[in-house]
């Protein structure tokens, strides 16, 4: 077993392809799925909210039981890869119900809940499963970096797509309607779901499974396996910086449709404001992704998460003092927010390093609910991102299909870009606590190479 050979290119490529497969359903719903439940299906921000909070509350239970199953599946095929093959069919389908309404009142209710959980739960089994991969596929810290920059690159390449497409999409299925209907945005879903299913299956074929746990005499129960991540210190860190920077990058992404329509109010420029920013990233990862490891996750991480901070402050502080007519300064400002968020495959990169940490120190090597955890984090952080937003909007007197109040217009800016920007920088008191660099990571790696030969 060639731990140690460098991955390909169309291997690379095929994982990249993974996200760009999942963020055709979910970077839809993360984008529109608030403004649709508001908007269109006619719930009250506090309701969407709270529906946003209970699916979330429940992946905290959900996200680390399925890593522990996942993580003692044992097949020819491995233990992750077959849960993309099953479990891709069933995401789409419920990408597509999630903007689907049933009703009114308490039925739309009870069916937004519904169709929202089950897509969750499903994300879980396919992105999980998906992101645990690279985990298990190589053992080189180069290639790992490489594996979590195409990745991005596949998360930012489908959101240029999806936010460069969306909005015309769904004016041609409104057939002209002033606002978009509800059947505009089902067409929307079916188009995307369609598409991500090939994609799946191409990262299925072409991304194998070849890290397997340093042998035991007997088999870890999930107790010990649980208890070895939660003592693992910098995967917790890992924890809370993607925690605190995913509540920040979806936080935004859910409102940003809020700040165009209200503030901006240029329908005809929404897609350049949303899909600029994603392929700046991706310019972004791809100039950076080779000094990852050269310079270092940590300090690459900090250049940044400082500038997207200082990018949405700037965007929140033109809006404020100069208006939102000045459609140059704010476009520069937003390519400038997507380029620094090339930082986000480091934390993604850094999980391998602290799964081969407390692998080192405990003989317990827990790839699922390791990484179960860590994307906890992002599906918290994009819910409590979302909902908080819509909180905090409604408190300044957002109503929904209206003209908004200076105050409204004053909550909208402050919630879509001072308060997400502030956000980043609380990333760095974790990560300026993470102990591991990468002379560390390649001695414990050495280690666990001799466990293994052993």
């Amino acid at each position: 077993m060639e731990t140690t050979k460098k991955l390909s290119k169309k291997t690379l490529l095929a994982y990249g392809m993974g996200d760009f497969a999942s963020n055709l359903c979910w970077t839809f719903i993360g984008s529109y799925l608030s403004v649709f439940y508001t908007d269109v299906v006619g719930l009250a921000p506090a309701i969407a909210s709270a529906i946003m909070l209970i699916a979330k509350i429940w992946d905290g239970v959900n996200d680390p039981m399925f890593g522990a199953i996942a993580e003692r599946t044992n097949t020819k095929k491995g233990r992750f890869r077959p849960y993309i093959f099953y479990g891709a069919p069933f995401l789409a389908v419920f990408s597509v119900l999630a903007f689907t309404t049933l009703g009114t009142g308490k039925g739309a209710v009870l069916w937004a809940g519904f169709t929202y959980i089950g897509c969750g739960m499903l994300y879980t089994v396919v992105n999980l499963s998906y992101g645990s991969l690279s985990t298990v596929m190589t053992t080189d810290p180069d290639d790992i970096a490489q594996l979590n920059s195409w990745r991005m690159m596949g998360t930012n390449l489908s959101a240029v797509l999806l936010n460069a497409i969306t909005a015309p999409l769904l004016l041609k299925f409104s057939g002209g309607a002033e606002t978009y209907t509800a059947g505009a945005y089902t067409k929307v879903a079916i188009i995307f779901a369609i598409c991500a299913l090939p994609l799946f299956y191409f990262v299925y074929a072409n991304c194998k499974e070849t890290i397997r746990p340093v042998q035991r005499s007997t088999k870890v129960s999930v107790g010990t396996s649980i208890k070895s991540v939660l003592g693992n210190k910098p995967l917790m860190l890992i924890f809370f910086i993607q925690l605190l920077a995913m509540t920040a990058f979806f936080g935004r992404m859910g409102v940003v449709i809020y700040y165009l329509i209200y503030n901006v109010q240029r329908f005809d420029l929404i897609a350049a404001f949303m899909s600029l920013p994603s392929l700046c990233t991706v310019i972004g990862i791809f100039l950076t992704k080779n000094y990852t490891v050269k310079i270092g996750k940590k300090k690459m991480a900090t250049i940044g998460y400082i500038g997207s901070s200082l990018a949405l402050i700037l965007i929140y502080i033109v809006g404020k003092t100069m208006g939102y007519s000045n459609i140059p300064i704010l476009l520069i400002l937003h390519c400038a927010y997507g380029f620094f968020c090339f930082s986000f495959p480091i934390p993604m990169a850094m999980i391998p390093d602290a799964i081969n940490y407390a692998e080192d120190q405990t003989g317990v090597r827990s790839d699922g609910i390791s990484y179960a955890t860590v994307s906890l984090s992002t599906k918290f952080g994009s819910a409590f991102g979302v909902s908080g937003a819509l909180l905090i909007m409604g408190a300044f007197g957002y109503v929904a299909n209206a003209q908004q109040t200076a105050q409204a217009l004053e909550g909208i800016n402050l919630t879509t870009n001072l308060i997400f920007g502030m956000m980043y920088l609380l990333c760095l008191i974790p990560l300026m606590i993470y102990p591991l660099n990468e002379k560390r990571c390649a001695e414990i790696l050495e280690s666990l190479n001799q466990k293994r030969e052993s």
